[in-house]
């Protein structure tokens, strides 16, 4: 920094009085509002992106149009300012004066970017767009060539740091700082936030332009610029950033659509995913009733292969009379459509589909009704019953029988309390289903570890199950005094732990003969 950077009243020092175009003012203070809005929408852009390639592509096109805004704006600031000094400027400092704007423009977005911020970081982004646009706009300065001294009130100068610093922050964090407090920034945010960063840029520049003290040299007699070359080169300079603008603005526009593009694109392919991967069949069909769709799922269950069904019609998955059934279906239900129906949602039935081998196949259908773009669709879920049907079947011929057993029957819990017992055991035990449920089954009976041989209580009757799954033997009930031959067998699952007991019980054949009259 050379000595004569700040400035100190002394005697004898006359300064020259500037003055402002207030066109030219409000112009560089709505180019630096463009560039604002521009590189805040990018950066936000930037941290919502679903690729790298999309994330640089925002930060590159931010950082390009915040640079470029600050620097438009600073020159088209200083051709606000007539100092009445012939003023030229050295083209090659001009063009290095882009530079400082540029780097910090693109480090504050690449910070800005990243999916979290937390406020150290929004200080940090803050900091380096504020310190970016004092360094272009003092390097700029030092471009301008005139008959004249420049120097700056070292108070103003660090004014101007102070303001574009503290106004940078203030707008990341009405833009992303909020953001991030799980609340959607609305639209006057948003406004606000690029109002307040184009204020950073202009507010930077017209407090470090009160620092400015121009001092005429010795011997140079002050002249006026041109206003007219200065408002043609004011107008060049912003429409070139409005150019330039417009560009990054396609940009944006064009990052828009390729993200959106990408989240419908992965929306599809997740969609794509889970109807493949679902356990039930999905099958969608048009108002015509064509298979649109049919996942493997649904190939499992009917047989048929995607690549005979699809652009067929959905009756060949159904049997003859039902076809005809669906197809009338469908018919008057778009037809009620058109008078303004409601949508068709979930509407569950069972039907019988037509296996490829010529089978029925008994199906749960769940039916509903969408549309994709303004054509309307069908989605059918298909859940296979024939396992269910099977157990169900198996269920009714076990209860059949579990009732009709002349074998007396109880189903114990695997704390060995009574859960069911079938009226052949009600009747040799003289109990009901109501006193003996949730009984420990034991105490029916006497423990005749007393009078029997040893080993053969009911504790060494349940190690001994626990050990070989099985015992039988004579046990003898308590409010009666008959005797029952009962087998207890141990139930498990499939990772061997045990899930409930099952015994059988036969009267004692002495009890069952008739007394030998005298």
């Amino acid at each position: 920094m050379p000595p004569s950077f700040f400035w100190s009243e002394g005697p004898n020092i006359e300064l020259v009085q500037g003055k402002y175009d207030l066109w030219l003012v409000l112009l560089s203070l709505g180019v630096s509002c463009i560039a604002s809005n521009q590189a805040l929408r990018l950066a936000a852009l930037a941290r919502e992106a679903v690729t790298p390639q999309l994330r640089l592509g925002a930060i590159a096109s931010g950082g390009l149009s915040l640079g470029t805004g600050i620097w438009a704006m600073h020159f088209i600031g200083m051709l606000a300012y007539t100092p009445h000094a012939s003023i030229q400027y050295d083209l090659r400092q001009t063009v290095i004066s882009l530079l400082p704007g540029l780097a910090a423009s693109f480090v504050a977005l690449m910070l800005l970017a990243k999916s979290r911020l937390r406020n150290i970081e929004l200080i940090l982004g803050g900091a380096i767009v504020g310190i970016g646009i004092a360094a272009m706009h003092y390097s700029g300065m030092s471009a301008m060539r005139m008959h004249a001294t420049m120097q700056y009130a070292p108070g103003h100068f660090v004014l101007s740091l102070a303001v574009g610093m503290a106004l940078a922050m203030l707008a990341l964090w009405i833009r992303f700082g909020l953001a991030g407090s799980r609340r959607k920034l609305t639209l006057h945010g948003k406004i606000l936030a690029t109002l307040v960063m184009g204020a950073a840029i202009a507010g930077m520049h017209y407090t470090a332009m009160l620092a400015l003290r121009v001092q005429e040299m010795p011997g140079a007699e002050p002249e006026e610029s041109p206003t007219e070359n200065q408002l043609l080169l004011a107008l060049l300079i912003a429409l070139v950033s409005l150019i330039v603008g417009g560009l990054i603005a396609q940009t944006n526009a064009h990052l828009h659509y390729r993200r959106r593009w990408q989240i419908e694109d992965m929306n599809a392919a997740h969609l794509r995913a889970l109807v493949q991967m679902a356990a039930d069949g999905i099958i969608s069909i048009d108002t015509q009733g064509k298979v649109l769709d049919y996942n493997p799922a649904a190939e499992h269950i009917l047989g048929w292969a995607p690549a005979e069904v699809i652009g067929k019609n959905v009756g060949m998955l159904l049997p003859e009379a039902l076809s005809g059934q669906l197809a009338e279906y469908l018919q008057k239900h778009e037809q009620a459509q058109n008078r303004g129906a409601e949508p068709l949602s979930n509407r569950i039935s069972e039907v019988l589909g037509q296996h490829k081998n010529g089978s029925l196949v008994p199906l749960r259908v769940a039916l509903s009704q969408a549309d994709a773009r303004g054509q309307r669709m069908y989605v059918g879920i298909l859940t296979d019953l024939g396992p269910q049907k099977r157990i169900e079947r198996q269920l009714r011929i076990a209860t059949t029988v579990f009732e009709h057993s002349f074998e007396g029957v109880v189903v114990l819990d695997a704390n060995r309390r009574v859960v069911a017992i079938n009226p052949a055991y009600e009747r040799m035990s003289g109990l009901s289903l109501k006193t003996a449920r949730n009984k420990e089954f034991s105490a029916f009976y006497f423990d005749a570890s007393d009078e029997m041989e040893a080993g053969t209580g009911f504790p060494e009757v349940w190690s001994e199950i626990g050990r070989s799954g099985h015992w039988k033997g004579s046990w003898t009930l308590l409010h009666s005094g008959r005797s029952h031959q009962l087998s207890l067998t141990a139930v498990r699952d499939e990772q061997q732990r045990l899930h409930h007991y099952i015994g059988i019980c036969y009267e004692d054949i002495q009890q069952l003969q008739p007394a030998i009259p005298s």
